[in-house]
């Protein structure tokens, strides 16, 4: 009978986590994810979004105050949606939070994958 390793590779960070929201409104400057502590940034890896309604939505960061778009505006149509991989994680600035905008859209949802370093 074959032998197998019990050794298990996990490739994950060990401070990944995940964010969700449902909206059945329009949303400004939105926060999704909160800020972390001073010197910790937010790291993207993934955006899932299913819209139920025509119209964007866009990421931003820092939603209290000078917002920067992160991801730009992703068009949907009726019952649209994305699933995006980022090959690269985007890294947000630190101790800055992860916010969503949408326009004309006010019925979808959004899935959020990242980790905090």
């Amino acid at each position: 009978m074959p032998q197998f390793s019990q050794n298990v590779v996990v490739e994950r960070h060990p401070n990944a986590a995940s964010a969700t929201a449902n909206y059945a409104a329009v949303q400004t400057n939105t926060a999704l994810v909160s800020a972390p502590a001073a010197g910790i940034s937010i790291y993207l890896t993934d955006v899932i979004i299913s819209a139920n309604a025509e119209g964007y939505v866009t990421l931003e960061e820092d939603t209290a105050s000078a917002q920067t778009v992160i991801v730009q505006r992703l068009n949907f149509a009726d019952d649209g949606g994305c699933s995006i991989t980022f090959s690269q994680p985007i890294k947000l600035t630190a101790a800055k939070d992860l916010g969503v905008t949408s326009v004309t859209t006010d019925d979808f949802s959004i899935t959020v994958c990242y980790y905090t370093e």
